[in-house]
């Protein structure tokens, strides 16, 4: 007696038979080396250091990337807090720059590029020293850029902050 397949069981094979092969092929996944993500600042001068930043990092053997909104001086409620005061607002947004990536277990050494926005450049230089203060003792060198805008989300916010973070 012969027996004849159907279109669908042939299918259904084929298909369990691929899906044995993906099971083998990420066993052999899990086998691979693990490697250790490296880091290196490119600093071809040191003018930028008093500053608390880098030129550039280079990074290789990188595993996770987290690339933040712009993280504004807010409380949990998305309520502006430090109404047009610099460094408190610098310090607020460290804040909870390091509640973001505490969530997606990274540290805030791991940042890699931080992009700061502000509506008074002048301002941000004089209350720079509060960010530098917390990098510094966190070992976060950031490549950065800082710009001036006309306005940020609220009237009375003066500083945004985008940040990278690598490891």
């Amino acid at each position: 007696m012969k027996k004849k397949y159907s279109l669908l069981s042939v299918l259904i094979c084929l298909l369990f038979a691929s899906l044995i092969g993906c099971g083998d092929s990420q066993h052999a996944d899990q086998n691979k080396k693990i490697t250790t993500m490296k880091k290196r600042i490119i600093n071809p001068w040191t003018w930028q250091d008093k500053f608390g930043f880098v030129q550039a990092n280079e990074i290789t053997d990188a595993q996770r990337m987290l690339f933040t909104a712009g993280i504004v001086s807010v409380d949990r409620e998305g309520n502006l807090l430090h109404k047009g005061d610099m460094e408190k607002q610098i310090n607020r947004i460290i804040d909870n720059l390091e509640s973001i990536l505490e969530q997606a277990n990274f540290k805030l050494s791991d940042v890699v590029r931080f992009t700061y926005y502000t509506t008074d450049v002048q301002a941000f230089g004089r209350a720079a020293h509060v960010l530098i203060e917390r990098l510094e003792k966190a070992g976060c060198k950031p490549a950065t850029s800082l710009i001036g805008v006309n306005s940020l989300f609220h009237p009375d916010c003066v500083v945004e902050i985008e940040a990278t973070i690598v490891n």
